[in-house]
């Protein structure tokens, strides 16, 4: 098994065979520990920031890049894919109020294929671009209301299907979130 050496009264400094991680101040206020690369963050390492928000995960040039993990103090979580200190790729995010959306990030947003849950019960599983639906999509209600079609801008919009609880189906043309022919 390796040793773990601290050095005498320095116990922000900690190392491990050839292994350094320590403890630095970032530009903006938060501690980075982990990983470096020509004295950038670099591979694996943990950000603590200020307010008490952390990512944990991989990083490339001083930036959030690969798989890792954002807890907000508010309670929010993304775990997932980043580039560029950015959301990108696949990953996971939570609200504290129950609220959830799985699937594909472009640049920060929700862009590509994904599935939205609302605290209340209401989902939406189909395509989103810039953080709203867009494209093909189903959002079904908490009371039993399905929509099945074409969305734009977050809106139903282009062809489509309504599918009431009661089991009565309406289908066309939408336009503004409305049946218009």
């Amino acid at each position: 098994m390796d040793k773990i050496k601290v050095k005498k009264g320095n116990l922000d400094k900690i190392t491990m065979d050839n292994f350094t991680a320590e403890k630095v101040e970032h530009v903006h206020g938060g501690t980075y520990v982990g990983e470096r690369k020509d004295g950038k963050f670099e591979g694996e390492g943990t950000y603590f920031y200020k307010d008490g928000s952390k990512y944990v995960g991989q990083w490339k040039d001083n930036k959030m890049e690969g798989q890792g993990t954002h807890t907000w103090t508010n309670g929010e979580k993304y775990i997932g894919e980043w580039k560029n200190d950015e959301k990108h790729g696949y990953g996971f995010y939570t609200w504290p109020d129950g609220e959830s959306y799985v699937g594909q990030w472009e640049n920060d947003e929700k862009t590509g294929q994904g599935m939205y849950t609302w605290s209340d019960g209401d989902t939406y599983v189909g395509d989103w671009k810039n953080d709203q639906r867009h494209g093909e999509g189903v959002h079904t209600w908490s009371d039993g209301d399905k929509y099945i079609g074409q969305w734009k801008d977050d809106t139903r919009e282009g062809k489509g299907m309504y599918i009431y609880a009661d089991g009565r189906i309406e289908t066309g043309e939408f336009k503004d979130n409305n049946l218009v022919k």
